[in-house]
């Protein structure tokens, strides 16, 4: 059946549907309107979950890691980049139509991996067309945990952070039929639908997701009336999960989800456009509640990810000379056990162990005088090029008294990582430590915490294909942390700092004939402020700053000591402010990015290199609409000035028909949209 059909038939489903009620009892600690993120509320009637397995023992109002809900933190756009830049310390980059690149702190790719239920799902193209973010839906998820730095061991070996999107295994009371669905309508031919459908009872339940994304070219933003120039960015993606739930008992949750993913691109930043991004997802976990006052929960998780990846230069453009065909494949499969313990009150333990492996396969059909001779090369077998296992344990704990304003986190993990390239039959490994220990303290409207941390990783799969790949060495971080809050009735203040010496920071120089890669020293600091005031229950106000300063150390490859670290984001500041009242919402939002004049030419990371210095912008965007219980209606303007900008962090135009490259890829102009939610 088709993705669209069925679809139509989710989104219908809830106007046929009467719904029994069902426990209003939700996991997030703290809303979106909190975090200054989307203003929409979750839909209401949200079924109660097992106890999340991302909740530490003491929570305060300043940590290292934000829980946002899905829907609510990502209200506007499946792209994930975008939708993040809420959220201070966030960055992106833009390829055209979709995969944009997410960054924290100015890192991204395998320093700030983007996990499912905590396993990889790679992107398969060794030019990162595809990344983990396209091949995600994020209203098919729950909860989105974002890990700042290396403050957390439990989900990998995290260099500057992370995020982790969630599905909470679903308990219901009683027998329960319920479904929401939302629609978006925009610009540039913009249409986003979503459905989803739960049935079930006490012993288990069935839930069914299906979403679809699609957009044609979109235009930049122009100082002229006349409009600005289109961008080879059009796309569609499709997907459809299916969530069988088992509660024996409401102490066990046994889930076995599937994820079917299909969608094509265009690209303003290369040769070749994305025919295919074809995903095939299957994932199984459980978790056990205990009774006892010391082994307090068993979770257990297995997952299965391919994703099946063609590329060509004349399906989605016309060809200019030689027609070409690439086709990579990448398998990954997880598997992962935790325990979580509590030997006394006041502590808490996680001890768990994970495995993976990562194998990529590619077929290409190089020079062709003809798109069917380029497309004949699908018959052919795929060839071997890179395989990955990894292999960790971790320990991680809390300690904190229930009369005390203090408590302490701490986790260590061991990594156990092999690397083998088959066209060179050329094998590396590494032995990876990492750990942290972390002081928080809350009095009063008063909090702070300061760690310490030390993350290592071994290079991934796009740095090992690189010239000088396979000689890497593995990448450390030594990192301090330190944040500090206030709350006061309707006024929070939040500060935080971090300062990095990256020893073996792998960075990439990209010459004229080849991309190599090297390790070298680097020095990153920087901080983050957060404000928000609110007025008589009706107005509010928020504002961040967001800086980053980056240092190289070590004279290597042509890159002198000294010299500042390329891909460094500027000064980024973000304005909201709204005013809500019985259920009627008006807000504007403000970003804004500082000159960045701090670059190092041609060099860079996976994700690009530097061009140049780059210019400063501010963009307003201003919506407003009604929500009341399950129903929502929005509608909004995006860069209502329309203006003509691109980030500092950018990747460079290339000639697709008659478009012109560009030094940049600008953002999208002024556009409009609209969307309708409904629960049921």
């Amino acid at each position: 059946m088709r993705l669209q059909t069925l679809l139509a038939m989710l989104a219908l489903l809830p106007f046929a549907t009467n719904a029994s009620q069902t426990a209003n009892v939700s996991s997030v600690e703290s809303s979106a309107q909190e975090l200054g993120s989307s203003p929409e509320s979750k839909l209401d009637s949200t079924p109660k979950s097992l106890p999340p397995v991302y909740t530490t023992a003491t929570r305060t109002p300043v940590q290292s890691e934000q829980i946002l809900a899905a829907k609510d933190a990502l209200l506007h756009s499946g792209d994930i980049a975008k939708s993040l830049l809420y959220v201070p310390g966030f960055s992106m980059v833009r390829k055209g139509g979709l995969g944009a690149e997410v960054l924290f702190r100015s890192q991204g790719a395998s320093r700030v991996p983007i996990l499912l239920d905590g396993g990889n799902l790679q992107g398969a193209c060794g030019g990162r067309m595809d990344t983990s973010a396209t091949y995600i839906f994020p209203e098919n998820y729950d909860h989105i945990l974002l890990i700042k730095g290396p403050q957390d061991v439990r989900w990998g070996s995290l260099i500057s952070g992370g995020a982790v999107f969630m599905r909470d295994i679903t308990m219901l009371d009683h027998n329960t039929l319920q479904a929401d669905t939302s629609m978006l309508a925009g610009s540039f031919d913009r249409l986003d639908l979503h459905a989803n459908v739960l049935a079930g009872g006490k012993y288990g339940s069935l839930r069914a997701i299906a979403s679809h994304y699609e957009s044609g070219d979109y235009r930049t933003g122009s100082a002229s009336f006349s409009g600005g120039s289109a961008t080879h960015s059009a796309y569609k993606r499709e997907s459809a999960s299916l969530i069988a739930t088992l509660t024996p008992t409401k102490y066990t949750g046994i889930e076995l989800d599937m994820d079917i993913g299909r969608g094509f691109s265009s690209y303003q930043d290369r040769q070749m456009d994305a025919r295919t991004f074809d995903r095939l997802s299957f994932s199984l976990k459980a978790q056990q509640q205990f009774q006892s006052e010391i082994v307090r929960r068993l979770d257990l998780r297995a997952s299965w990810h391919e994703v099946d990846h063609i590329m060509d230069n004349f399906s989605h453009r016309q060809a200019s000379g030689d027609y070409q065909l690439n086709n990579p494949k990448r398998t990954n499969a997880n598997a992962r056990a935790e325990l979580t313990l509590y030997p006394s009150q006041a502590l808490t333990l996680y001890l768990g162990a994970s495995y993976a492996y990562d194998d990529h396969q590619m077929r290409t059909s190089g020079k062709q005088p003809s798109a069917s001779a380029a497309n004949a090369f699908l018959s052919q077998a795929y060839k071997p090029n890179f395989h990955f296992n990894y292999a960790s344990i971790f320990m991680q704990g809390s300690y904190a008294q229930l009369d005390s304003a203090s408590s302490v986190y701490f986790g260590a993990r061991y990594d156990y990582a092999s690397a083998h390239k088959a066209s060179s039959a050329e094998s590396n490994s590494n032995h990876l430590g990492s750990g942290f220990a972390r002081y928080q303290y809350e009095r009063g409207g008063f909090s702070y915490f300061i760690g310490l941390g030390l993350a290592q990783r071994s290079p991934d799969f796009w740095e090992r294909s690189k010239t000088g790949g396979m000689g890497l060495e593995k990448e450390s971080n030594l990192q301090l942390d330190a944040a500090t809050a206030y709350k006061r009735e309707n006024l929070s203040l939040q500060a935080s700092l971090y300062g990095a010496y990256m020893w073996d920071y792998i960075a990439l120089h990209y010459a004229s004939n080849t991309t190599s890669a090297f390790n070298t020293d680097a020095l990153l600091a920087g901080a983050e402020l957060e404000a928000k005031y609110g007025a008589f229950g009706l107005v509010y106000i928020s504002g961040s700053l967001a800086y980053t300063y980056g240092q190289n150390l070590t004279t290597r490859s042509g890159l002198l000591a000294g010299s500042p670290l390329p891909q460094v984001a500027p000064l980024q500041a973000q304005v909201s402010l709204w005013l809500e009242h019985r259920g009627f919402l008006v807000r504007a939002d403000m970003f804004a990015n500082a000159a960045q004049s701090r670059y190092a030419k041609d060099y860079g990371n996976v994700i690009g290199k530097d061009f140049g210095a780059s210019l400063g912008f501010a963009t307003l965007s201003i919506y407003g609409g009604y929500k009341r219980k399950n129903f929502s209606l929005l509608c909004g303007v995006e860069n209502l000035t329309n203006a003509l900008y691109s980030y500092h962090l950018s990747k460079a135009g290339v000639m697709v028909g008659e478009l012109a490259p560009t030094s940049r890829i600008y953002e999208p102009g002024r556009s409009y949209y609209l969307k309708l939610a409904l629960g049921f």
